[in-house]
């Protein structure tokens, strides 16, 4: 009885041999699906950046709503007029203390 070869060794034989199509076709395959895996990663992660982006712009939109209301307020006439009372004690002039400048509209000076 002649001795066997290995198993290991006949199976290397007949990849080189038989199975190169095969293997090319295995590797092929291994190498789409970790590309697949990969761009479904990086997909994941730009969607939740785009999200938080989203999340970011709503909070400043708000903020930006809440500015313009805060300005509107402070620049009502009620609070100017308050503010230059309190703190420049300013007073609206009467009719005595009005000056009234005329200014001729002709080019002589």
């Amino acid at each position: 009885m002649e001795p066997r070869p290995s198993l290991a060794k006949q199976i290397r034989q007949d990849l080189l041999a038989l199975g190169k199509l095969p293997l090319g076709l295995l590797l092929a395959v291994l190498v789409s699906a970790i590309a697949v895996v990969s761009m479904t990663q990086s997909t994941r992660n730009l969607i939740a950046k785009q999200d938080a982006l989203l999340d970011q712009r709503e909070t400043l939109e708000v903020e930006w709503r809440n500015q313009l209301l805060e300005e509107n307020a402070l620049s009502e006439h009620s609070h100017v007029e308050s503010v230059a009372r309190q703190s420049f004690d300013m007073i609206r002039p009467t009719r005595d203390n009005e000056v009234i400048v005329k200014r001729s509209l002709s080019n002589d000076r």
